[in-house]
């Protein structure tokens, strides 16, 4: 088990990598955009301090070390994400290597309600982000970056020795 977790983080640690990268590429190419680093980070420096959610993230004060914050947290939950994946195939009996159990953990509600249903709100952005700064194309970018996500994770579970 400590191998199939370390293991996890391994592809947890590239799917989000591949998941940056790609993020960006699209950015460059106006596919994407989404919301900002420093929101994020300044989100979770904010639930450190009692303070959940904001009537709009964007009016809150800027907080020291927003980007290192949100890059840690950024990192930290792909990480947790994949090791869930790699030990729950391990669980049902699924080939973790397989690319549409990839693509739909990635794409799917095990990474996408995080965004949708509780960041997103908690910026103040409602539901899917229907009430944020329109010109993000939150809810687009949300799903394209996690389907990006899912393609890291197989592609690093194709590349991984596994068992």
């Amino acid at each position: 088990m400590l191998e199939t977790m370390a293991l996890g983080a391994a592809v947890g640690i590239a799917a989000t990598i591949t998941m940056d990268v790609l993020a960006s590429l699209s950015r460059r190419f106006g596919i994407i955009v989404g919301a900002k680093g420093t929101w994020v980070g300044r989100w979770y420096l904010g639930m450190a301090r009692g303070r959940f959610a904001h009537a709009n993230i964007a009016d809150a004060p800027e907080l020291p070390g927003e980007i290192r914050i949100a890059m840690f947290g950024h990192y930290l939950i792909g990480t947790l994400l994949a090791v869930l994946y790699v030990v729950g195939t391990d669980w049902l009996g699924v080939a973790p290597d397989g690319v549409l159990p990839a693509l739909g953990f990635g794409f799917g509600i095990a990474t996408c309600v995080f965004p949708l249903f509780l960041m997103y709100p908690c910026f103040g952005f409602g539901f899917f982000g229907v009430r944020g700064p329109s010109e993000l194309r939150l809810f687009t970018t949300s799903l394209v970056n996690h389907l990006y996500y899912g393609f890291g994770i197989w592609w690093a579970v194709t590349l991984l020795p596994f068992p």
